[in-house]
């Protein structure tokens, strides 16, 4: 039956909003009754937060590794507009990659003597000496004195939460590199420390833009080794003729320079953010290549490259691991190895008011394969503890949208617009929520709701395959209203309220319904395989099955079906018959479409019965299941 479940004046919706409530006029046909969901309350972004618990923005986030405590450095945003405004660095601490622990300014850009102003605290990176001091090692814009355009600058602590202080002079200048003075070159430490297996240790810094440079530095870790022999001369170059490194190396990548080296790095080219890491044993002793990680293009995506010399800066290109941000224009990266596990931190413009300006850590698990390869990364809103949910409506189909690969181009963000213009490759704003059985991006987080944390009924739905991007009301055009993927990139509550949805019992009498809460009585229903927002509603359409992480499979096994177990020898075992039914905690049915097998490893030479292992995921989890395959004589059938 189709029914209009609420009509309310326009100065009570308001009033209820304020509130965080919700008022029914008397006489209505039904009244809703609501329904909590659980939600999650944590995975990404890791950080963005102060010590009272406020939204604190910072970029270009990097690791340090003490003991049983990670640390985690920021610059810190502070800018309103499109511009970078970072007059400091924070950081924060955590002992098991979930909670993490706000531990304050560690400097303040006012503080460096030799400074041109006091907003550009830009990326850093904190290495622990042998003398067990700790150093900050910086960019930040130089004075005229000291030739102008930004420099490296290193500040010393005596704890890895600081305070740290600047050693008074900068550790690099921009007219210290080749070619210079240039204004954006110098940029983005990096620093690598290790003792090889004659017992000497090496402490190298890598920075630049466009160009990459590297150096060695001394045991006092505040000034560069010189590599001439003569103690009061820095010979700052390139490589000389016979090929011998000086102490600052124009960066090359396979002997040419890393901007105009586009047939080696497949058509990409070197930007910014560069990352040292390299692999340990068990045993805690490094093996293997050394690794950069670094941005590439515009809008940044990020890559690595690997070598075996760090100082002779010649880097074999290893591939794109992320995709431009749908909520940033850069990326900066931090790789390293806790527990066991291998990180990669990075950051996006998630937040609310979010974007390339007011940036955000997040983090997720990287694995390197046997061979030194690295697979992409996928950036995820659930980050390592998050919770993954999907929502299918009363058939079973997914909420879900196609999928999309996040622009290069500028013009694409920020992804805010509210019209109904349907998704073109790499090209629209618009990106439209509907129902899909397949090939779809169904996975989703369901966080407290952005109007208002504090009502248990309220969620926001985030795309956990595209972070920051949200199911969201658009514009009022009638009798029903659009529902796209967008930024909340205004941070405004007007935007929170379009974000924001009151869960209720189903209305089927199972399940549950999603009010509007920038429209009260308009509400989410699935109707011609699309996701709409409506008035007059059937009860079927308007009902929803969410499962989640810790709810999507009961104890019962999956149904792994398969059309074809009989085979014939030598005929090749096909695996595109194979159906995987699931029951959810909550009694509704979904298909799993993506899955694996051993098949390669079936030996179909011999008759007998055979097992077929598929390994499927849902919800986060893996599953295995077992199918038995029979192969006979050819002249058996």
């Amino acid at each position: 039956m189709k029914q209009k479940r609420f009509v309310a004046a326009a100065t009570a919706m308001l009033m209820c909003i304020a509130v965080g409530g919700y008022a029914a006029v008397a006489g209505q046909e039904t009244q809703p009754q609501v329904k909590v969901l659980d939600k999650s309350v944590s995975g990404n972004p890791m950080l963005g937060f102060d010590e009272n618990g406020d939204v604190l923005y910072g970029g270009d986030p990097s690791i340090l590794v003490d003991g049983d405590t990670v640390y985690c450095y920021v610059g810190h945003d502070t800018s309103t507009g499109e511009y970078y405004h970072m007059p400091d660095w924070r950081c924060y601490s955590s002992t098991d990659m979930e909670n993490w622990t706000y531990e304050g300014e560690i400097l303040n850009a006012a503080d460096i003597s030799w400074a041109a102003d006091d907003v550009s605290a830009w990326a850093s990176q904190v290495a622990k000496g042998s003398d067990g001091k700790y150093y900050l090692y910086y960019c930040t814009e130089a004075d005229r004195a000291n030739g102008g355009g930004k420099s490296i600058g290193v500040a010393v602590a005596d704890q890895a939460t600081g305070p740290f202080v600047d050693i008074g002079h900068p550790l690099v200048r921009n007219i210290d590199t080749p070619n210079g003075p240039h204004t954006w070159e110098d940029i983005d430490p990096t620093i690598w420390m290790e003792t090889d297996e004659n017992g000497v240790e090496h402490r190298y810094l890598g920075w630049g833009n466009n160009r990459f440079f590297v150096c060695e530095l001394n045991e006092d870790m505040i000034s560069i080794r010189d590599r001439d022999g003569d103690p009061d001369h820095l010979s700052v170059g390139y490589y000389s003729e016979d090929g011998t490194p000086n102490d600052i190396v124009i960066g090359k990548m396979n002997g040419i320079e890393i901007f105009n080296d586009q047939d080696k790095f497949e058509g990409h080219s070197y930007t910014e953010a560069p990352y040292y890491y390299r692999q340990q044993d068990e045993n805690g002793n490094y093996f293997g290549p050394y690794y950069m990680f670094f941005a590439t293009d515009w809008r940044e995506q990020m890559a690595y490259a690997t070598t075996d010399d760090i100082m002779t800066n010649e880097w074999e290109f290893g591939g794109i691991l992320m995709e431009p941000s749908a909520t940033g224009n850069t990326n900066h990266m931090a790789v390293f190895d806790f527990q066991g596990q291998t990180y990669f931190v990075y950051h996006d413009g998630s937040l609310p008011h979010g974007s390339g300006f007011r940036r955000v850590a997040c983090v997720e698990k990287m694995e390197i394969n046997a061979d030194g390869t690295i697979d992409p990364i996928a950036k995820t809103a659930v980050g390592l503890t998050g919770t993954v949910s999907t929502i299918t409506d009363y058939t079973g189909a997914y909420v879900a949208n196609e999928p999309f690969e996040n622009s290069l181009s500028d013009s694409f963000y920020p992804i805010t617009d509210w019209s109904t213009a349907s998704l073109t490759a790499r090209g629209s704003k618009d990106i439209l929520v509907d129902f899909f059985q397949t090939g779809t991006e169904k996975e989703w987080e369901i966080n407290p709701g952005k109007a208002d944390k504090s009502v248990e009924e309220y969620v926001s739905i985030e795309s956990n395959n595209k972070p920051g991007l949200y199911i969201t009301a658009g514009d009022s055009s009638g009798d029903t209203i659009p529902v796209v993927l967008a930024q909340d990139a205004g941070g405004t509550q007007d935007e929170a309220l379009r974000m924001t949805f009151r869960t209720l019992e189903g209305f089927a009498g199972k399940g549950v319904s999603f009010e509007s809460v920038k429209y009260p009585g308009y509400y989410l229903v699935s109707r011609d395989g699309d996701l709409l927002l409506a008035q007059d509603v059937e009860d079927e359409e308007a009902t929803f099955f969410v499962s989640t992480e810790d709810t999507a499979v009961t104890s019962q096994p999956a149904d792994v079906q398969k059309t074809t177990r009989m085979y014939t020898v030598g005929e090749t075992l096909n695996t595109d018959d194979i159906r995987i039914l699931l029951q959810t905690g909550d009694g509704q049915y979904v298909t799993v479409d993506t899955y694996t097998t051993n098949a390669s490893e079936v030996d179909m030479s011999t008759t007998g019965k055979k097992e077929l292992r598929v390994t499927y995921q849902y919800a986060g989890k893996q599953y295995e299941a077992s199918i038995t395959i029979t192969v006979v004589e050819q002249d058996y059938r």
